[in-house]
């Protein structure tokens, strides 16, 4: 019966899994790799939503100067906006840049751009209907500015000119609908971006991002290191994507010039840009610190373990100085019969009892 309690309790005991040093490398690595990609999704999502929920967009559209917009052109080279207005749309050798860089200036162009990105800005928080630029809407603009228009350029646009320009303006503004729609409505792309904008899927990327802290610690604990490295070392590897986006924000004016896109938008979406970044940053100082106050606290000094006599050891009854010849511990010969400790064990004789023949062990 004894037996069979002894197997039962060796049963339901939990055998301790340790990882190797090339298990603890691999399980760390993967688990870095996985904390980096989670890290700078979440603050992309983070702050593309907060975009889109504070209309920062149309608000960075609205501050564009546009006359300082550049327009690439098929050879590479690039064109003020004016003077792509000029060349392709007026046509008239009497009308200079600067005049159509003062109507750019004074009318309401700057707000039309920045009613069409609401438009877009609202499909993307509140879903509905996906909007398209129509041309008839460039045509609604032109009348609305036609007292500036002529005022500055003495020009007058009448209905023939409207329909010229709605016909030139078809084709462009076919190929900049397919374009939006499959960045923001239809396709992988559109669904990305759904997606990325979702309140839901930002909450499982921080549950997830909590399960690879999980990982990293049962990682420290099977490999035998400390739990503060596991904290270290996650808020080490999670600070690098959140100082990249950080100093992106920083530089995104000089980013977006580069793109050849106005230096204006970088300048109004800098602040957003910062503030998601700025707060991963110190949650990952906060991290670190706990790591280093946990291995701190972790550490206790080693108990001094005590010597246990050893019951295996069969000793006979103690003999007389005289007879002795073995150590009463080992059962080794003695080197001396008054030696005092033991040459092979290093054990301290007994004065008073002594052995004759060496221990019968068990």
């Amino acid at each position: 019966m004894m037996k069979f309690q002894f197997k039962a309790l060796q049963k339901t005991e939990k055998k301790e899994i340790v990882y190797s040093m090339p298990k603890y490398i691999l399980f760390t690595i993967l688990c870095i790799l996985s904390i980096l990609l989670l890290t700078a999704l979440l603050l992309s999502c983070m702050t593309l939503r907060y975009y889109v929920r504070t209309a920062a967009i149309p608000q960075a559209v609205e501050a564009v100067v546009l006359e300082n917009v550049r327009i690439s052109q098929p050879d590479g080279s690039q064109k003020t906006l004016a003077q792509y207005i000029l060349d392709e749309y007026i046509q008239d050798d009497r009308i200079s840049v600067e005049e159509v860089q003062e109507v750019l200036h004074d009318g309401t162009f700057s707000d039309f751009a920045a009613a069409l990105a609401e438009q877009y800005n609202r499909y993307l928080a509140d879903g509905g209907q996906f909007p398209e630029i129509d041309s008839q809407e460039f045509v609604a603009l032109l009348e609305e500015n036609a007292d500036l228009i002529y005022q500055k350029t003495g020009l007058r646009f009448l209905d023939p000119d409207k329909k010229k320009l709605q016909q030139n303006l078809n084709h462009p503004l076919t190929l900049v609908n397919k374009i939006l729609e499959s960045y923001l409505y239809k396709g992988p792309k559109g669904f990305l971006l759904r997606t990325a904008l979702s309140l839901w899927f930002q909450i499982l990327l921080i549950l997830l991002m909590i399960a690879a802290l999980a990982w990293m610690i049962v990682i420290h604990i099977r490999g035998k290191r400390r739990i503060g490295t596991a904290f270290k070392i996650y808020s080490v590897t999670a600070f690098v994507p959140c100082f990249g986006i950080f100093l992106l924000g920083l530089l995104m004016t000089w980013v977006l010039e580069l793109m050849k896109l106005p230096a204006e938008l970088g300048t109004a979406l800098r602040g957003r840009t910062v503030t998601f970044s700025g707060i991963g940053m110190l949650i990952c100082v906060m991290l670190f610190c706990t790591g280093m106050l946990w291995n701190l606290i972790a550490v206790k000094p080693e108990p001094v373990q005590e010597i246990q006599k050893s019951e295996s050891v069969d000793l006979p009854k103690p003999v007389p100085r005289m007879q002795r010849q073995f150590c009463r511990y080992c059962g080794q010969k003695l080197s001396d019969a008054d030696a005092l400790f033991c040459m092979h064990c290093g054990k301290v004789q007994d004065k008073a009892n002594l052995l004759k023949k060496p221990p019968v062990l068990k």
